[in-house]
């Protein structure tokens, strides 16, 4: 039970901004109404200014941010290496320059769908589209799951009443909306969540800031360093042993299984309500304008959670009660330093930030996921002539369904970073490695994507949930489960017609093994010399244009973090190393987008295309 420590005027806040984004919901549903394009990508007509704070805000969760706190205040700015595993968004820097371009140029509406452009649509296009669909519905509901625990542990140290009550009564909210207006409810609620958001991000780090002279941080809790943590911090989470003693034992080897799967992620894409941006942009120069957007923005973030590790110490410092909380769970810092030491007011403000912060990413995760359900499970497979109101009644079954399974399965999940673990280093990992090699082998077929799939998502339901296997054990048997049974399956199979392997390289320009596929396109005519002398170039600048992004946005956030720890070195070297690779993405990247009317011409050509 919580301690009901807001105030009137802080719960009025709160109340306040529910009743305004419901609102905000209901007005929206009319646009959503005129069928799946609408519900689901928004008619492709929203701004990328739009969809790039919905990204960032969806990335900007609450139990996310609990995590991430905790790791930090217990492992100092080594607690960044940990959030490589996926709180840092670093597939975002893979996004901006070449995957966000290749997924709007498959002009579809969910990953599992991209399956049929990649394999076909005969048994392996279908094998490979079936199992995607599932593997995306898993982890759409683990992702609901996560966001149910997290929001109820938080809201309980605020309002009087169980996990399970404070989390039922925010999904209500954030599934009526979503019911309501599909993504344009989504997108155009986050851009007033990232309004709060922003203050909460602003005012913590400021008063941080003003904070960090009187506070004694722990020795070494500035370094960034791959050695085994010790001190204080690192005590604290090891009260949680079989989630953190492994990986505090063997830090090193952990954070390079971390970085191999967010390249694995960055590379290949990661399905969900982040491809689902994408699918939304209006063209593929705005989807990669939304998600430098997106990269800065995630500043913010950051920036908050130095904040809240330094007014833990300082709650630490003083001792009482409040330290023995955060001491006897380190995911506790956040809520216990809202609670304590904002005035009111201020609180009630902070608190329906963090509150926008879930729901953003709750109603990006159940518009996309229920997509998967209607679009590629009920009208590939249940009813293959529905009409538009039987689409969109299913829509919203499939959206109360999820969320209904989510919250249940949360209420006995035992703590956030258990299920954020199996998410990131589990079922995740397993899907990356066919989720790669269907961008850059084109002997990879829709048998091997299938196999490799279903191998990944069983390999890690056995090894992380069954056997409990530590990560330095785990990951690299998902990740070589689903690889050898991806790449066994494809070999032993029909490869995908070359038919469609040349409609495909033609319309994504992929990096990887396409020299023959190319050749092909050239020998059939459908390919100049010149035109394969472009692409090459493309993909040259590109790989020069990610030696900037990576860095970009890395430095970024650390020197955002250094800035509130008063850690000058740091913020001016990598402030520096931001500065450099901004330039560098300027002449590589941003002038080498397409302009508008040339993205509108290629859109109308490959309508065509498909009409044929």
């Amino acid at each position: 039970m919580g301690t009901g420590t807001l105030a009137t005027v802080d719960l009025a806040i709160v109340i306040g901004f529910l009743v305004v984004v419901t609102i905000v919901g209901y007005v929206m549903s009319k646009a959503a109404s005129g069928g799946l394009d609408d519900y689901f990508l928004g008619g492709n007509k929203i701004p990328w200014w739009v969809l790039g704070i919905s990204t960032s805000t969806s990335n900007f969760d609450m139990a996310g941010t609990m995590i991430i706190v905790a790791v930090v205040f217990g492992l100092g700015l080594s607690g960044f290496l940990v959030e490589i595993r996926g709180g840092v968004g670093l597939s975002l820097a893979f996004l901006l320059v070449f995957l966000g371009k290749w997924l709007r140029r498959s002009r579809v509406m969910t990953s599992a769908e991209w399956m049929k452009l990649r394999f076909g649509t005969d048994t392996q296009g279908k094998a490979a589209h079936l199992l995607s669909a599932i593997a995306n519905i898993v982890l759409s509901l683990g992702m609901i799951i996560y966001f149910a625990k997290g929001a109820g542990k938080f809201l309980t140290h605020f309002l009087p009443f169980s996990e399970f009550v404070c989390t039922t009564g925010m999904v209500t909210i954030g599934l009526f909306y979503t019911l309501m207006s599909g993504l344009y409810g989504v997108v155009f609620t986050d851009v007033i969540q990232m309004i709060l958001l922003t203050f909460t991000a602003i005012y913590v780090s400021v008063l941080a800031f003003e904070l960090r002279p009187d506070i004694t941080l722990p020795d070494g809790f500035l370094n960034l360093s791959l050695a085994n943590p010790d001190g204080l911090g690192a005590s604290l989470l090891a009260k949680d042993p079989g989630a953190w003693e492994p990986i505090l034992q063997m830090f090193g080897v952990a954070v390079m299984m971390w970085l191999a799967r967010t390249v694995m992620e960055g590379m290949g894409g990661v399905g969900g309500y982040t491809d689902q941006r994408f699918f939304a942009a209006r063209s593929e120069r705005e989807a990669s304008l939304l998600t430098l957007e997106a990269i800065v923005l995630s500043a913010f973030r950051w920036t908050m959670v130095a904040g809240l590790v330094v007014m833990g110490y300082k709650l630490l410092q003083d001792g009482g009660a409040q330290a023995a909380i955060i001491t006897a769970d380190a995911e506790n810092v956040l809520p216990v330093v809202l609670s304590e030491l904002l005035p009111t007011g201020v609180k009630g403000l902070v608190v329906a930030g963090l509150i926008a912060a879930a729901m953003s990413t709750f109603d990006s995760t159940l518009n996309a996921g229920a997509s998967y359900l209607v679009k590629d499970v009920y009208e590939s497979y249940i009813n293959r002539d529905p009409t538009p109101k039987q689409l969109l009644n299913m829509s919203r079954y499939a959206t109360a369904g999820l969320c209904v399974a989510g919250v249940g399965i949360a209420a006995i999940v035992p703590n956030i970073n258990e299920i954020w673990g199996l998410i990131t280093m589990g079922i995740g990992a397993g899907m990356f490695v066919p989720l790669f090699l269907r961008w850059y082998w084109p002997r990879f077929n829709g048998y091997g994507f299938a196999g490799g799939t279903a191998a990944g998502l069983v390999a890690a339901l056995v090894f992380n949930t069954g056997l409990q296997w530590p990560l330095y054990l785990a990951f690299p048997s998902v990740v070589g489960s689903a690889f050898l049974v991806a790449v066994i399956t494809a070999l032993v199979t029909a490869p995908t017609p070359d038919e469609r392997l040349v409609r495909f390289y033609l319309q994504i320009n992929p990096w990887g093994l396409w020299g023959r596929v190319s050749q092909l396109a050239t020998d059939q005519g459908k390919l100049t010399p010149q035109e394969a002398g472009g692409r090459l170039w493309e993909k040259i600048n590109d790989v020069v244009a990610l030696c900037f992004a990576v860095p970009f946005q890395v430095s970024l956030l650390i020197a955002s973090m250094a800035l509130i720890f008063h850690d000058w070195g740091k913020f001016v070297g990598f402030g520096v190393v931001t500065v450099l690779c901004a330039v560098g993405l300027y002449f590589f990247w941003f002038r080498n987008l397409k302009d508008a009317a040339t993205c509108a011409e290629e859109d109308a050509y490959w309508a065509e295309q498909g009409r044929h």
